[in-house]
């Protein structure tokens, strides 16, 4: 997927816009540094290794985490994916999992909705992109459901 033009091209057709820096940005904090954002702002999209649906796309906020018990309810057993993991089934890297352009079941939490737009990985570990929410949501077919915690 962590292919530039395919991303692009789907990008730019959802209306969201690809932020390229000069550094790094593959942590929630990195990237509130690069785009002056709140935390709260720039989303988390995490790959999940499910017992009942295989792997799964989760997507929390950069102030929440995910909550594997919540997750486990649905779908069983239930674990990050490893580093490979995550480039064998999606082709990026940790860090670079965007929100969209993955064909897998996805899951988002409700309180990002509340946000006009967010920040979410770009493909690289030096890109993000800006979108709508609501975006996300309609391009991954994602269901919306409560799969977070507070970070203390």
């Amino acid at each position: 997927m962590c292919e530039k033009e395919h991303f692009n091209d789907l990008i730019l057709r959802l209306g969201g816009e690809i932020l390229e820096f000069g550094t790094s940005v593959k942590t929630v904090e990195q990237a509130v540094r690069a785009t002056g954002a709140d935390a709260g702002q720039i989303i988390k999209a995490m790959l999940l290794i499910t017992e009942k649906a295989g792997a799964i796309l989760a997507i929390v906020d950069g102030r929440s985490r995910i909550d594997l018990k919540k997750v486990e309810k649905r779908f069983g057993k239930v674990r990050l994916a490893l580093p490979r993991e995550v480039k064998e089934i999606t082709g990026c890297e940790v860090g670079e999992l965007p929100p969209i352009g993955i064909p897998l079941k996805t899951l988002i939490n409700p309180r990002i909705l509340e946000k006009s737009y967010v920040i979410g990985g770009g493909g690289a570990v030096n890109r993000l992109i800006r979108i709508d929410p609501r975006k996300i949501v309609e391009a991954q077919n994602a269901e919306i459901e409560d799969i977070s915690a507070e970070m203390r």
